[in-house]
C-alpha cells in the first residue's frame, strides 16, 4: 500500500514532537544526558497518548550511532530500523499474543545472546497487563537482575493488572489525556503541512471526539479528510460523526425555559427522522450542559472555541445552577433507562415534557418544604407577581432564588376535637422524626386525653416497644405542635387467654359403640388398645 495514515505518517520520531506529555520526556532527557539509564520502565496511560511511540523514541536515543543522545539523528542504520521495527537489538512483544509462562522462558532464553549492532538489547513489551500471573512471576528474577546492557520497556492501559511486585521493579511513569488545545494545535499544523483548509470549530469538534487521545484525533482527522478532500467545513465534520450543532441545544433549552413542550417534541422528531442515534444525541446534550454548567459558575472552558462562548453563557443566564444539575440529573437517568426500555423514543420524549415544566417541580419543592415545617405551603414570589403584566418575563428572578420567609406557626388547642382533627397532619411529623413510631402510633387505639396526657392502646408488644424507646422525641413533637409540655400514656392491650381445649381418649368399649365392623374385627382378633 502506498498510502500510509495520518497516525503511522505523523508518529512522533524525537522528544520534542510527543505532545502534552512534558512531565515525562523532560525526566527520561535528564536521564539520557546523566547517565542514569534505568534496567526497567513502565509506561501508563489511557489510549492513544504516546506510551508506544516514546518507547521507541527512547530506545532510538540509546541506539543511535551518535548517542545515547537526547536527539535521535533518525538516519543511521540503528536509528531506521527501530522506525521501520526491524531491528534486531529492540524487540517489541504484543502482551496479549505472549502471555504464558513458555513464552517468557523463551525470552530469557534470547537475552544471553549480546546486541548485534546497538548498544543496548531493548525489549518493548506492549499491553503487558494481559501477561499471565504465572508469567510476570517467571520474570520477576529477570526483570530484577537483568544482563548487562537490557532494558525493559513496558507499555499498558491498565497498570492496576500489573503484579505490585513487577510495578516496584520498574521506574514508573503515568502519561495523562492530551488537553484539547494541544490536539487541536496538532491537527492545525498537520493541516497546514498537508495543504488543507479547516477551520477551528472543526478542528475542537474533532478533538473534543477523540476524547484524550492524538492517536484517535489523527483517524478522525483521516477520516474527514477522505470525505471532504482539501476544504473540510463544520457541516461536513457534523455530517461524517452524526453530531448535532451546540445552536440545536442552544434552542433546546430555550424552549425548555419558555415552557414550549410542543416545539421541543417536533425538534427532536426532526433530528430523528435526520438519522441521529439516541444515545449520542443524550450524550452530547449531557456534555452541552457540562459547559453551561461551568460557565455558570465562571469556570474558564477551554475545550470550545471562542466563538461558541456567547452561545453557553446566554443560556448560562436564563437558568439557576439547581435547575441545571436537575436538568442534567433527568438526562443521566433518562440515558440509562433508555438501554432497558422497549420504547426509547416515548421515554425521551416523556423527558422532554418533564424539562418543560420545571418550575412546576420547583412549586413542589417549595410545598414539601413547607409540609415539613408543619404548615400550608406559603406564597412564593412567583405566585404574587402571577397577576402583574409579564413584559418582562425574563428578568423575573428563579422561583428558588427568591422567597418569602414563614411567619411561626400558631400554636394549636389541646383538646380532643382539634386532636382528631389534626391526627393525620401529626402522624406525618412523627414518620419524619421516627418512622416506625409513627407507623405504631398510627395503628394505635387512642383511649382519650387527659390534663397534658394522650392515652394509647397498642395491640402488640413490638409496637409498644418502638413507640416506648423515641418517646423523649415523640413527645417533644406534640409539645411543639401544642406550645406545651405532652405526655404519651401508652398501654398494652389485654387479650383473652385462649380456651383450653381437652381432648379425651377414647377406650376400646367406645370405638365398638361408634363402630360395629371394627367391633366384629377387635373380638374376632382379640386387639388391644395400646
Amino acid at each position: 500500500m502506498s498510502y500510509i495514515v495520518l497516525a503511522r505518517k505523523y508518529r512522533p520520531q524525537n522528544f520534542s514532537e510527543v505532545y502534552a506529555q512534558d512531565h515525562v520526556t523532560k525526566i527520561l532527557q535528564s536521564a539520557i544526558a546523566s547517565g542514569r539509564i534505568a534496567h526497567a520502565y513502565l509506561f501508563t496511560g489511557p489510549r492513544g497518548v504516546g506510551k508506544t511511540s516514546l518507547a521507541r523514541i527512547m530506545a532510538k536515543s540509546l541506539n543511535c550511532l551518535e548517542g545515547p543522545t537526547t536527539n535521535p539523528c533518525n538516519k543511521c542504520t540503528n536509528c531506521t530500523e527501530i522506525t521501520a521495527g526491524i531491528s534486531p537489538d529492540v524487540i517489541e512483544i504484543d502482551g496479549a499474543s505472549n502471555t504464558g509462562v513458555d513464552d517468557i522462558r523463551e525470552l530469557q532464553r534470547e537475552l544471553l545472546y549480546a546486541a548485534s549492532g546497538a548498544k543496548y538489547k531493548i525489549y518493548i513489551i506492549d499491553e503487558v497487563h494481559m501477561l499471565s500471573k504465572n508469567a510476570f512471576n517467571a520474570l520477576l528474577k529477570t526483570l530484577e537482575e537483568p544482563p548487562e546492557n537490557v532494558i525493559f520497556i513496558f507499555a499498558t492501559t491498565e497498570p492496576h493488572k500489573v503484579l505490585p511486585t513487577i510495578i516496584s521493579r520498574c521506574q514508573r511513569y503515568d502519561f495523562k489525556r492530551i488537553p484539547v488545545e494541544a490536539i487541536v494545535q496538532r491537527l492545525q499544523d498537520l493541516a497546514s503541512q498537508e495543504g488543507i483548509r479547516v477551520d477551528d470549530e472543526s478542528l475542537y469538534l474533532i478533538a473534543r471526539k477523540a476524547d484524550g487521545g492524538m492517536r484517535d484525533a489523527l483517524s478522525l482527522m483521516d477520516q474527514t479528510i477522505s470525505y471532504c478532500m482539501n476544504d473540510i467545513s463544520i457541516e461536513q465534520v457534523r455530517q461524517i460523526f452524526g453530531m448535532i450543532p451546540n445552536q440545536v441545544y442552544h434552542d433546546f433549552m430555550q424552549m425548555i425555559h419558555v415552557k414550549d413542550p410542543s416545539s421541543l417534541i417536533m425538534m427532536l422528531h426532526q433530528i430523528f427522522e435526520d438519522g441521529t442515534d439516541l444515545q449520542e444525541f443524550i450524550a452530547n446534550m449531557l456534555e452541552y450542559l457540562r459547559i453551561v454548567i461551568l460557565r455558570k459558575m465562571n469556570i474558564e472552558v477551554r475545550d470550545v472555541s471562542q466563538d461558541e462562548i456567547a452561545l453557553f453563557d446566554e443560556i448560562a443566564a436564563l437558568f439557576s445552577q439547581t435547575d441545571l444539575l436537575y436538568i442534567l440529573s433527568v438526562l443521566m437517568q433518562a440515558k440509562n433507562d433508555i438501554r432497558l426500555s422497549g420504547n426509547p423514543y416515548l421515554l425521551i420524549e416523556a423527558t422532554m415534557i418533564k424539562l418543560s415544566r420545571i418550575e412546576e417541580i420547583s412549586d413542589v419543592a417549595n410545598l414539601i418544604k413547607s409540609l415539613q415545617k408543619g404548615g400550608l405551603p406559603q406564597a412564593t414570589e412567583k405566585q404574587e407577581t402571577s397577576t402583574k403584566p409579564a413584559s418582562k418575563p425574563a428578568a423575573a428572578p428563579p422561583v428558588r432564588e427568591a422567597r418569602i420567609p414563614e411567619p411561626d406557626l400558631p400554636k394549636l388547642e389541646f383538646n380532643e376535637e382539634v386532636l382528631e382533627q389534626n391526627w393525620t397532619k401529626l402522624i406525618a411529623r412523627l414518620k419524619k422524626s421516627s418512622f416506625l413510631s409513627g407507623l405504631a402510633i398510627e395503628s394505635a387505639k387512642r383511649l382519650g386525653i387527659k390534663a397534658n396526657a394522650i392515652s394509647l392502646q397498642f395491640d402488640s408488644n413490638t409496637k409498644l416497644s418502638s413507640v416506648k424507646t423515641n418517646l423523649e422525641r415523640i413527645e417533644a413533637v406534640f409539645s411543639d405542635v401544642f406550645g406545651k409540655q405532652i405526655h404519651l400514656n401508652c398501654l398494652l392491650e389485654e387479650k383473652e387467654a385462649p380456651t383450653k381445649v381437652e381432648i379425651k381418649r377414647k377406650t376400646i368399649d367406645d370405638i365398638k359403640a361408634d363402630n360395629p365392623e371394627i367391633a366384629s374385627f377387635i373380638e374376632q382378633t382379640n386387639a388391644r388398645l395400646l
